[in-house]
């Protein structure tokens, strides 16, 4: 009953607010979405698994204003959850902000962009048995800007710098909030490009970053490599390969286990005291690609992997790997439906003294009904595992969802599973696209925050 008089309450406000337009050419527009999903494993453990139904309603307000020279899209959107089925249901508030604009002239190109996003998410937690994923809501804002100048018609230049900052609260599952490290991220770089045809561009960059928690901190460069070829208007394929180097200090005394935590736990191996100051270095390759296809003018396919450098709540830097696949087909001019599949591998240094590896599978199939220009009913079932190396646990879960969702150009409410990853951190080695082909990509749909 409460979820239909949501669905209600949607469709009539979405319906009762116009769009409306300034004298300065900016459009803003408000409305209110919602969505109700269920969870049979909403805290991602093994064993004492609890379900969980969600349900949400969150007003948005949407700005864009495009001129012959600038592009300037933004949202902000306050959601009011409530969990029904655990012991201690509850309520929060999640918060989603973005604003992404770009100026171009003759020969220069600025973009910036700042965001907030404020939501339960899976998080890596350094736990006495091993790094796992808890639930603890997370508070992630960045602020990023690039400059590209092209010098002549084949060669270009561009550098890039920004910030990303990760704040947890209001864990769940019984971990403390202290397990969770508050962090943040700064870089800067370069790149350089050429385009060797209209269908040829190869990309070089480097870039260095600093990152620091309430334990640890670390330097790191990262230099990556690059081409796209587009084979045919149907098909574009590029490539990526680098390499990265780092190293992380210890800002506090810390007692380490030196092999499987829990030998330190039973006392069969004793922990090993690390005084501030230590540090720990690190290198290794870095890796992206990208594969898109459109069998027609209905149907495209997705595949793609990459890796990065990327800050997470154990304190330290992780190297992150992704890779999914998704095919989209499109019924009738309303209805579109779905596959996506993705892998996801973190590997980072637990607390100086090894490295410990998390992996988490996941699948999707859903579909699309176009209900206004910008408004669409989604339904899908998404299934996720995960192992970890440094005990024997896998969890697993199941989801169902239905949403009504908003999606703005350059700031899409409706997410899933299938799109392309979007790394945290700064910059690694993801795909490299050409120019002609960004837009298309930018237009879909961004990465669902891991619940």
């Amino acid at each position: 009953m409460a979820y239909r008089l949501a669905t209600a309450l949607v469709a009539a406000t979405a319906a009762a607010v116009p769009s409306l337009a300034t004298a300065q050419a900016w459009i803003i527009e408000t409305g209110v979405t919602g969505g109700g999903e269920y969870n049979d494993n909403y805290f991602f453990t093994e064993g004492g698994e609890e379900s969980a139904f969600t349900g949400t309603i969150a007003p948005f307000l949407s700005v864009a204003r495009k001129t012959e020279n600038s592009d300037v899209t933004g949202l902000f959107a306050v959601g009011g959850n409530k969990v029904w089925g655990l012991p201690d249901s509850s309520e929060y508030v999640s918060v989603r902000f973005g604003l992404n604009g770009s100026f171009r002239e003759a020969r220069t190109l600025w973009t910036g962009n700042a965001s907030f996003l404020r939501s339960p998410t899976l998080q890596s937690v350094s736990r006495p048995t091993g790094v796992i994923l808890a639930l603890v809501t997370t508070n992630t804002g960045a602020v990023t800007g690039s400059y590209d100048y092209t010098l002549t018609e084949r060669w270009s230049v561009g550098a890039t710098a920004g910030w990303t900052g990760n704040y947890y609260d209001s864990v769940d599952g019984g971990i403390n909030a202290d397990a969770f490290q508050d962090n943040n991220q700064y870089f800067a770089g370069g790149k350089l490009g050429y385009a060797y045809s209209d269908r040829t561009e190869f990309t070089m960059s480097a870039v260095a970053s600093h990152y620091d928690s309430d334990i640890t901190r670390s330097d790191s460069l990262t230099a990556t490599v690059g081409v796209a070829h587009q084979v045919s208007q149907q098909l574009t394929v590029s490539g990526s390969i680098g390499g990265f180097w780092s190293d992380i200090k210890a800002d506090e005394f810390l007692l380490l286990c030196p092999t499987t935590p829990i030998l330190c736990d039973t006392g069969a191996v004793a922990r090993v005291p690390v005084l501030s100051g230590v540090k720990r270095s690190e290198s290794g390759t870095l890796y992206g690609g990208n594969i898109d296809y459109e069998f027609t003018e209905s149907t495209r396919f997705l595949a793609n992997v990459s890796s990065a450098l990327s800050p997470d709540g154990t304190g330290s830097v992780s190297k992150t790997e992704n890779a999914g696949a998704s095919l989209t087909h499109r019924f009738s001019e309303l209805l579109t439906g779905r596959l996506g599949a993705t892998y996801t591998r973190n590997k980072y240094p637990v607390a100086l003294s090894g490295s410990a590896t998390t992996e988490y599978y996941g699948a999707e199939v859903g579909v699309s009904y176009q209900l206004a220009e910008r408004w669409t009913l989604d339904a899908a079932y998404r299934y996720r595992k995960g192992k970890y190396s440094q005990n024997n646990l896998e969890p697993d879960s199941n989801v169902a969802f239905v949403t009504i969702g908003y999606n703005w150009p350059g700031v899409p409410m409706t997410d899933w599973f299938g799109a392309p990853p979007e790394a945290r951190g700064a910059p690694g080695a993801g795909p490299v696209l050409l120019p002609e082909s960004q837009g298309e990509l930018e237009s879909e749909p961004a990465p669902i925050p891991e619940r």
